[in-house]
């Protein structure tokens, strides 16, 4: 689940939340094994004999192998970045699920587990990213899907003192917020007054499957409700009470079992990829490949970029340092250029955003041909990046690019990269 970096803070968040899986095994295995680890350190598929040590083996969890890793990106953007999948279940994965895991790994027995105290730990957890995390997410939702707020809502919402919501009780006009207790705000009228006002707040966007057009990725969070989304716009829902029936009975499921998946990606056979890919209309092969995207990340890294893409930064003065990637088919028609996150040191830190349009990094310059291009880098997701622009023109009409041709992206200045095409044999 590693990111690029694009956003240093999610990465402290993989780290702390890495920290308290590391934590709560090495509390197991002293209680339970031999005081050393070897019995917590079989709770976890990513470490093989290895004893657990909160200082150095962080880096070695796999948190892709984990729900609550998997999940991680999804609370990220709904807390900082306002986007929301519709169709998530909220209380069955965050507030009873993450949030008790906090709480859990947040006591002090679990944390005296460890060497020493890690960074992020005070009393009460004050400095947890994940606890202040979890609280925008709560926050959020209340004012998305409750109808009442409070101050402290407005508070984290809106990135403002608490003082200052509170001077807004006593304004007039539009300025004045509206609140029936001096606590409690309806949502609606939350959702009125921190639009006037500049700065943090952003409403939530919601994420939808209901058009024919397929999503370019699927993350791990967004299988369920993609699949649920197409089984209400193709299936029949005639028979008798229960949804799906004819879904079901194509792929041989039970009520019950369709329904585990609808709820939790983790039930969906991976090897009935296929089959489902066919009753929800979608094509198979793209269908396969997001599934196993999102659940074998650094596996289906290996498999797409097969052909190695080569980083090298020459000693000699009179070199440049360059990375070279393969041509697709898919990526000539479509004009993108796909990276793999690994290579993102090789770009200004800042030039990052993600798939939204809206999130968008400071742009560097790419030549080409007889063209010069601003773009920012955009982080498709955990495994790839790209430019933002399209080369749809330059690939298909100037240089006539055949699958297997080489692009070479020559780094010309710190924010300044020239492509070079080299066409295959």
């Amino acid at each position: 689940m590693k990111k690029s970096i694009v956003d240093v803070h999610l990465k402290k968040l993989e780290r702390e939340l890495a920290e308290r899986i590391l934590l709560l095994c090495a509390f197991v295995g002293s209680c339970f094994g031999n005081g050393i680890g070897g019995f917590g350190n079989r709770l976890l598929e990513s470490i093989n004999n290895t004893d657990i040590d909160i200082h150095y083996d962080y880096d070695l969890i796999d948190l892709s192998k984990y729900s609550i890793g998997r999940n991680l990106p999804f609370f990220y953007e709904y807390a900082y970045h306002a986007r929301c999948i519709q169709g998530i279940i909220w209380d069955s994965w965050a507030s009873e699920i993450f949030q008790e895991f906090l709480d859990l790994t947040g006591t002090d027995a679990i944390l005296s587990s460890g060497a020493n105290f890690p960074d992020w730990w005070t009393e009460d957890d004050i400095h947890s990213g994940l606890r202040d995390m979890m609280k925008r997410c709560h926050a959020r939702y209340r004012l998305d899907f409750e109808e009442e707020v409070s101050i402290a809502d407005i508070t984290l919402l809106t990135n403002m003192n608490e003082k200052s919501v509170r001077n807004a009780l006593r304004d007039e006009g539009e300025n004045k917020l509206q609140s029936f207790n001096s606590e409690q705000i309806k949502s609606t009228e939350a959702i009125r007054w921190m639009r006037g006002r500049k700065g943090g707040f952003r409403e939530t966007t919601f994420i939808a499957f209901d058009k024919d057009e397929l999503p370019e990725i699927l993350r791990y969070i967004e299988i369920a409700p993609f699949i649920k989304e197409r089984l209400e716009k193709l299936c029949d829902h005639s028979v008798g009470s229960f949804r799906y029936a004819d879904a079901a009975e194509l792929l041989g499921y039970s009520r019950e079992q369709i329904w585990s998946i609808l709820d939790n990606v983790d039930n969906l056979p991976i090897k009935d990829t296929h089959r489902i890919a066919k009753v929800i209309n979608v094509d198979p092969v793209w269908f396969t490949k997001q599934v196993f995207t999102a659940f074998f990340p650094e596996q289906m890294e290996m498999i797409l970029f097969k052909k190695e893409i080569e980083y090298k930064i020459f000693t000699d003065e009179q070199e440049k340092p360059f990375i070279e990637v393969n041509l697709t088919e898919k990526g000539i028609k479509n004009g993108y250029i796909d990276l793999p996150e690994k290579l993102s040191k090789f770009f200004p830190n800042d030039c990052f955003g993600d798939r939204a349009a809206d999130k968008q990094g400071n742009p560097i310059e790419l030549r080409f041909g007889n063209e010069v291009r601003n773009t920012d880098m955009r982080v498709k997701s955990s495994i790839t990046i790209s430019p933002r622009a399209r080369f749809g023109g330059y690939f298909n009409k100037v240089i006539n690019a055949k699958p297997g041709d080489t692009l070479r992206i020559i780094k010309v200045d710190d924010r300044v990269f020239e492509i070079k095409h080299n066409p295959s044999l």
